[in-house]
C-alpha cells in the first residue's frame, strides 16, 4: 500500500508519461544526456563555472563533430538564483553551442525544478518540455527530470526559490539541494524506480546529481562485477584467470577508494527493497562534479554511462588500462566509458524481472 507521497509521485509521473508524445528512438542517430548544470552568473557560487570549460569542449570537440542528439534534462540554469539575462551573458559561449544543436533540430530540453520559470513563460527561445518518451523495438525509454516525484517541490517551490535569492546568495552560499540530502534523494529514486518497474519501461532521470546504470550507483555495480568475475573465475583457465585477478585486484581499489572518498559515500543497505533487482532506472549524473561529470550516451543499440575529466584535476582513470581513457584532442580533457550495455539486453531482463 502506498503513502501520500509514493502516491502523488506515481500519478504525477503518469500524468506527465501519459502527456508526452512518443516519438520512436532512431536506430541512426546518436543522443547524449546531460542533466544538472546549473549555470549562474560565473561568481563564487556559481556550480557551473569549475567544469564549464571541460563541458564547452565535450559540446564543440565531440558532440558536435559527432553528429549527437543533445538532450538537457532539467536544472540547465540556476533561475532560483539568478537573473536570466545575467547567465545568458556570462555563459554566452555555452549558448552557442546549444544553437548550433538547435539550428540543425539535435536539441532537447526538459525542465527542471530550478529552470522551471522558463517553461511557465512559454519563452520559444528554449522550446522546453517536460520528458521525452522514445520507443525502441515495442519498447520505451522515459526521460524527466525527477522533481515531478516531490510533494514537498510541488507545493513549495516557490518558498524555496526566495530562500535562495534572500538568503542563499547574499552570503554567497552554493546550492545544497536534493544531491546532498541522502535520505531525499534515494527517496526520489525509489519513486522513479517503482513506476518505472510497474510499467516495464527505462527511465532516465537527474536531479539527485548521483549516476546510475540499471539501477545501480557505482559501488553497487563494482561489486556486482566482483561477484561475475568470481563466478567466472571457477570455469577459467590459464591466461583468463589471469586477466581476471588483474580486474578483481583493480576493482576492489576503485571500491575502497570510493568507500573512503566522503563525497561519495554510498548507503550500504539495498536502495529499491526489492529481491530482484530491475534494471529500469538510469541517471546521468550532473555536470557539477569535483574532477569531472557525467553523462549518457545511446548509440548503436547500446547506453554508456561516460565520465569526463580534467587530467589536471585527477589521473586516476589514466592509470587503468582498461578504462581506456581518450584525449579530446591537445585539451587536458579525457572521456572514459565507465559502464555499457545493450538496449536488447536491458529491455529483455526489464521484461523478466519487473
Amino acid at each position: 500500500m502506498r503513502g501520500k507521497k509514493e502516491e502523488f509521485a506515481f500519478e504525477n509521473l503518469q500524468r506527465v508519461f501519459e502527456q508526452t508524445e512518443s516519438q520512436p528512438l532512431d536506430p541512426e542517430r546518436r543522443y547524449v544526456v546531460f542533466a544538472d548544470l546549473h549555470m549562474g552568473n560565473g561568481g563564487r557560487a556559481d556550480g557551473f563555472l569549475h567544469n564549464s570549460a571541460l563541458f564547452n569542449a565535450s559540446l564543440a570537440n565531440h558532440y558536435l563533430p559527432g553528429d549527437f542528439d543533445l538532450i538537457l534534462n532539467g536544472d540547465v540554469e540556476e533561475l532560483a538564483r539568478f537573473s536570466l539575462p545575467g547567465i545568458m551573458h556570462r555563459w554566452s559561449t555555452t549558448y552557442e553551442l546549444f544553437n548550433r544543436f538547435q539550428r540543425r533540430g539535435t536539441l532537447h530540453r526538459l525542465v527542471g525544478n530550478h529552470d522551471l520559470e522558463l517553461m511557465e513563460s512559454h519563452d520559444e527561445r528554449f522550446g522546453i518540455q517536460e520528458a521525452l518518451r522514445f520507443t525502441y523495438k515495442g519498447n520505451t525509454i522515459f526521460v524527466v527530470h525527477g522533481h515531478q516525484t516531490s510533494l514537498f517541490y510541488s507545493r513549495h517551490i516557490r518558498w524555496i526559490d526566495l530562500a535562495l535569492r534572500l538568503i542563499a546568495n547574499p552570503l554567497r552560499i552554493r546550492n545544497y539541494t536534493i544531491s546532498h540530502d541522502s535520505r531525499k534523494r534515494f527517496a526520489m529514486e525509489r519513486r522513479v524506480y517503482r513506476f518505472s518497474a510497474a510499467r516495464k519501461i527505462l527511465s532516465i532521470v537527474g536531479h539527485t546529481h548521483r549516476p546510475l546504470f540499471e539501477s545501480m550507483n557505482k559501488s553497487d555495480s563494482i561489486k556486482f562485477e566482483i561477484e561475475s568475475l568470481c563466478r567466472d573465475y571457477s570455469d577459467a583457465q590459464g591466461q583468463r584467470q589471469v586477466e581476471i585477478e588483474e580486474r578483481i585486484r583493480g576493482l576492489k581499489e576503485d571500491l575502497r577508494s570510493l568507500l573512503a572518498d566522503p563525497d561519495h559515500q554510498e548507503r550500504e543497505e539495498s536502495l529499491y527493497d526489492a529481491a530482484l533487482l530491475v534494471p529500469c532506472v538510469f541517471n546521468s549524473g550532473c555536470v557539477l562534479g569535483k574532477h569531472g561529470m557525467t553523462c549518457l550516451e545511446i548509440e548503436a543499440g547500446e547506453m554508456k554511462l561516460v565520465y569526463w575529466f580534467d587530467s589536471h584535476r585527477s589521473q586516476r582513470y589514466l592509470r587503468y588500462r582498461r578504462y581506456g581513457a581518450e584525449q579530446l584532442g591537445a585539451d587536458p580533457f579525457y572521456r572514459v566509458v565507465l559502464k555499457h550495455d545493450s538496449l536488447d539486453y536491458i529491455f529483455s531482463r526489464i521484461r523478466l524481472l519487473a
